[in-house]
């Protein structure tokens, strides 16, 4: 089979969202970074959206959660809250707090769930796609929510130590941690919600939300028991290139779902994605595409573009494209891809 071309993290339909958007690179000074530190100090005051249903009660003392490999301390729970992807916003506004967010970024990738909307559109924009550094510290956040370790290069954003340095500490997505990449599953979301309860003050909300989630995988768990897993390729489209998606939580959620992701075994070494040629996902010929979007319009784009690539290929020839929200495999949102994607295979 034609070798598939080695990835780069971040995902493409990620990263490539930051990079696209990327002014030219400055250097933080030192007074820049004595300036936001101070600013930080100061607590400079900005409205956040308002908490939604239930609204978290700050920790009242201090309070340590581990992300990443590294320890993120607190003297009292976060007070001024950035999220850099829209799952990771509804993951903050299901603990109730809204009222803490100061900002989100991407809002273009995704649009909420019908649950989140109102406290959602009520969170300030600090960006429709990525963040500049700038809008970041005049935020005067002390803790980021991210999806990913691939924003803090030290270019567009700081990097995390230094913005550790800043007093600002960084929590990323467990299954999106440099080196869990490949070994993600569903069940880290339930980590992510336990540990960000624990820094809000808001572990019955998170121990509530685990709850169902756990319930809502065991009745799939149920459902697909016994039934032999459906083959599949999980795709996306960017920049006119075709990228496959397996390993970590990608493959995780196939697999809880039913399903068998036939580039588990053929991407590079330690990475989840791959762009690979139409002639190769011809060979393999998956019965069933599982293609991601981020929009509506982007939903029937994808799907045009796959079916004129692909027009031998048996999922294409039978129908079985099935669309799911590229937003479905972060977080808390994983475990609605679950229960979205058994529906389409076994419904």
């Amino acid at each position: 089979m034609t070798p598939l071309a080695p990835a780069s993290p971040p995902h493409p339909t990620r990263g490539a969202a930051v990079r696209l958007r990327r002014r030219d690179a400055r250097r933080i000074t030192a007074v820049a970074l004595a300036t936001a530190a101070s600013l930080l100090l100061a607590g400079c005051a900005a409205d956040g959206a308002d908490a939604g249903p239930v609204a978290a009660s700050a920790s009242s003392g201090p309070v340590s959660v581990d992300s990443c490999d590294r320890t993120l301390s607190f003297p009292t729970g976060p007070q001024r809250i950035v999220s850099l992807w829209p799952a990771v916003t509804e993951m903050l506004l299901q603990l109730g707090a809204g009222d803490r967010l100061v900002g989100h970024a991407f809002t273009d990738q995704s649009p909420p769930l019908d649950a989140y909307r109102d406290a959602y559109d009520r969170v300030p924009v600090l960006g429709t796609g990525a963040v500049d550094r700038e809008t970041l510290l005049a935020a005067h956040p002390d803790l980021i929510v991210a999806d990913g370790e691939y924003h803090f290069d030290g270019t567009e954003l700081p990097t995390i130590d230094d913005l550790a340095d800043l007093g600002i500490r960084v929590y990323v997505i467990s299954s999106f941690c440099h080196g869990q990449v490949t070994t993600g599953h569903v069940d880290d979301a339930g980590d992510d919600l336990t540990a960000l309860g624990t820094l809000l003050g808001a572990e019955r909300a998170a121990a509530d939300a685990v709850a169902d989630q756990r319930a809502r995988l065991a009745a799939v768990d149920e459902r697909v028991r016994g039934t032999e897993p459906i083959d599949l390729a999980v795709l996306q489209v960017f920049d006119g290139a075709v990228y496959a998606d397996a390993r970590g939580l990608y493959s995780d959620v196939v697999a809880r779902a039913g399903g068998r992701d036939v580039y588990e075994d053929a991407l590079p070494a330690d990475q989840y994605y791959a762009e690979v040629s139409v002639e190769d996902v011809a060979r393999r010929d998956p019965g069933t595409i599982v293609y991601l979007y981020s929009t509506d319009a982007e939903r029937d784009s994808v799907r045009a573009d796959l079916e004129a690539r692909l027009p031998g290929v048996a999922a294409v020839r039978e129908g079985r494209m099935l669309a799911l929200p590229s937003t479905d495999f972060i977080g808390s949102r994983a475990v609605d891809g679950v229960v979205a994607l058994e529906a389409l295979l076994h419904g």
